[in-house]
């Protein structure tokens, strides 16, 4: 018994020895693994931040600091890569009528089975309609709007002839009107004619260098105008495999929520914009052909330039009608003072069809924006891009005020608040 005993204790006293050494190894080891860095997820994403905030502050710091320097690089840029931004406009623009030739049309009416050879054929024929709306422009439309000013340029000496007939017959008649200096109006008008004089002379002698620049854009035009045919046309004949790329990119960035909110999103705003233009491009042009026949009826001059010129404007909401009924106005009231009356009421009712009936019918609400964010758009867009941001300036408008929307309700339903309209207090 004491044997067994004495082996028991020894044995009890070799474990606890050995748990000892055992705890204190473990101790150890832990004391030094706090003093060791160890790698963990969120310091690195820490990290990663800090490098982009710091890379971030010197980007912009660069672009601020030399903010002449940054728009000069950035416009250069713009200028390299405008044929792919143009073609990816006209793509844009094309896509819908050459996806309606290829269902409707090539599938629907002709059976055809191919998919590759309906494509194709619905992408010929919508460049060859848009061609062609391109060269009825040139051909008959050009010409008649060369014609026009040509004339106004060589009534020139008529008009202002007429102009100081008219003022000496009313000095004539009206000698007693003491409160008129008519010689101030005399010497205003001999010094007219010869300054308009010197200006075509000057025109005509400083004609060469304007001929030479002009020649160089338009055939650097021409050559960017080419290159954005040809990336439209692949755009369009590839678009499945750009979506597919785009798609993958999108869920590879975001989450399968989000990604699909994202495509949602942008199918709608690519809506809002297609719907705007291809509306407001028909409703200008019935308007413009509705001015044309009434031009022609009532036999006011140059019926073609002016209806052209209602026709465009017409593209901006609200100051458009105004802009061609005013620059339509001058043409007509150099030839006839007394037409331009007939002229404005025939451009008011014109208008007034168009605001009240025929805008209403073809647009519908397809921008959803009230008049204050329209002319908002219409005067910053014309403010930075001149007249193709007035064009352009309302459907872009429609998708920020659509895509705020959408982020304002998100952030409202998240914190669970509901705002009610506004109320005048009669109402209340």
């Amino acid at each position: 018994m004491t044997e067994e005993h004495s082996t028991d204790s020894l044995s009890d006293k070799k474990t606890y020895s050995t748990d000892n050494v055992v705890k204190d190894t473990i101790v150890k080891d832990t004391v030094i693994n706090k003093n060791r860095f160890q790698p963990n997820s969120k310091y690195f994403t820490i990290m990663i931040y800090g490098l982009m905030f710091i890379l971030l502050s010197i980007v912009l710091f660069k672009l601020i600091g030399g903010f002449a320097e940054t728009m000069k690089i950035i416009g250069n840029f713009i200028d390299i890569v405008s044929p792919f931004i143009v073609g990816a406009f006209i793509a844009f623009i094309l896509y819908p009528l050459v996806r309606f030739f290829q269902r409707k049309f090539f599938f629907g009416t002709l059976k055809i089975k191919s998919d590759k050879a309906a494509k194709w054929l619905a992408l010929i024929l919508t460049y060859i309609v848009a061609i062609g709306v391109i060269a009825i422009l040139l051909v008959f439309i050009i010409p008649q709007i060369y014609k026009s000013i040509s004339d106004i340029i060589n009534q020139l000496p008529v008009w202002y002839q007429n102009v100081t007939t008219f003022i000496n017959n009313f000095e004539s008649n009206h000698a007693d009107w003491t409160f008129v200096d008519y010689n101030v109006i005399n010497q205003q008008l001999e010094s007219l004619y010869p300054k308009i004089i010197d200006y075509l002379t000057g025109l005509v002698t400083n004609l060469m260098p304007y001929v030479v620049n002009t020649s160089i854009a338009i055939l650097k035009g021409i050559v960017n105008f080419i290159i954005s045919i040809m990336v439209s046309i692949y755009m369009i004949s590839d678009h499945k495999n750009i979506f597919f790329h785009f798609k993958r990119l999108l869920y590879a960035v975001f989450p399968i929520k989000k990604a699909d909110k994202c495509r949602e999103i942008g199918k709608q705003c690519g809506h809002i914009f297609l719907n705007f233009m291809y509306g407001k491009a028909l409703d200008s042009l019935i308007i413009g052909i509705i001015c044309f026949i009434c031009m022609i009826i009532f036999r006011f001059p140059y019926a073609v330039l002016i209806s052209v010129i209602v026709g465009i404007t017409n593209m901006i909401p609200y100051f458009g009608p105004y802009i061609g009924g005013i620059l339509g106005g001058i043409i007509i009231v150099i030839v006839n003072p007394i037409q331009v009356i007939f002229f404005a009421i025939m451009i008011l009712v014109i208008q007034q069809f168009d605001g009240l009936f025929l805008g209403p019918k073809i647009l519908g609400d397809s921008t959803g924006l009230k008049p204050l964010w329209v002319i908002f758009a219409i005067v910053v867009g014309g403010g930075l891009f001149g007249v193709l941001g007035m064009f352009l300036g309302v459907p872009f408008m429609a998708v920020i005020c659509y895509i705020l929307n959408l982020t304002v309700e998100h952030f409202l339903n998240k914190r669970k608040v509901t705002v009610t309209p506004y109320e005048s207090p009669d109402k209340m």
